[in-house]
């Protein structure tokens, strides 16, 4: 086990370039969403005041053409020194949907793949997408993949899409944002069935004026896999403050030992980052 010094890692952090920033922002005011306005580095100033060592940072692609720029971007993010571990993008669209995805395999600031199929609008078992998860599980290639149906949903996501894919690719390595919010109870079960199956706990157990997403599976069912349960805020595109983020991952009840689990040590192995060298951000072989 990591030492409690270790420093907390955020498996679920938003950053677009400035521009495309401004347009996300743009379409959450239409949905009368509160959010944070922060560019990259005040996110890093942010994050760092609560003790945040390492973040993964995710964007994606919402039509042709976008994901190569959006993915060179990222890769400026993940530079040493930085706190950022990015997370590649791809568009199955696009042309070069192949080439972008042998790019972010090979390249050393790309650490995941980020797929959001409720804004990008695509089946993720579209079979165009078999050359990005046949070798993500060669390489052991962690994906983010939104698919639970909260806070909304539509005809891209769900568990059943989800229990789809995992029936043909049954060892991917893949996290559930939101604790797969609102299917909490079908997305823990199946992983009883998939050992590199993660899930984040980006805006679970917020109580407030607003929302109410207390986690409601019973804390048994929940221990038997605290790990892979990974800490993530979905900052800055959340309407509270990130100390509010901090003290929701309280409410599950982990013990100690638990709890350091989901702060750090789950990311690391998720992420199959060396423990030994965590501050150049290299991946395990």
């Amino acid at each position: 086990m990591e030492t409690k010094n270790a420093g907390l890692i955020d498996l679920h952090v938003h950053v677009f370039p400035e521009r495309m920033f401004e347009a996300v922002w743009k379409q959450f005011d239409s949905f009368g969403w509160g959010f944070h306005r922060e560019y990259a580095d005040q996110i890093r100033q942010t994050l760092t005041a609560h003790g945040v060592t390492r973040a993964v940072a995710m964007s994606y692609p919402h039509k042709v053409g976008v994901g190569k720029p959006l993915n060179r971007f990222m890769e400026t993010l993940g530079q040493p020194g930085t706190m950022f571990l990015p997370f590649a993008s791809a568009y199955p669209d696009d042309d070069d949907f192949r080439e972008t995805v042998d790019h972010a395999l090979d390249s050393p600031h790309l650490h995941g793949f980020k797929f959001q199929p409720l804004v990008q609008r695509f089946d993720v078992n579209d079979p165009r997408l078999d050359y990005l998860y046949e070798n993500c599980l060669e390489r052991a290639f962690p994906i983010t993949m939104h698919i639970g149906s909260g806070p909304v949903a539509n005809e891209f996501v769900g568990i059943d899409h989800f229990r789809k894919l995992m029936r043909r690719f049954e060892r991917l390595r893949v996290c559930v944002p939101h604790m797969g919010w609102t299917e909490f109870d079908e997305f823990l079960l199946l992983m009883d069935d998939h050992p590199n199956m993660f899930l984040d706990t980006a805006v679970i157990n917020i109580i407030d004026q607003r929302i109410d997403t207390t986690y409601t599976v019973e804390r048994e069912r929940l221990m038997r896999h605290v790990d892979r349960i990974c800490f993530g805020s979905d900052w800055p595109l959340i309407h509270y403050e990130y100390q509010t983020a901090l003290d929701s991952v309280q409410r599950f009840g982990f013990t100690p030992e638990a709890y350091q689990q989901v702060m750090h040590d789950n990311a690391v192995r998720f992420l199959r980052i060396d423990r030994s060298v965590l501050g150049q951000t290299e991946r395990t072989a």
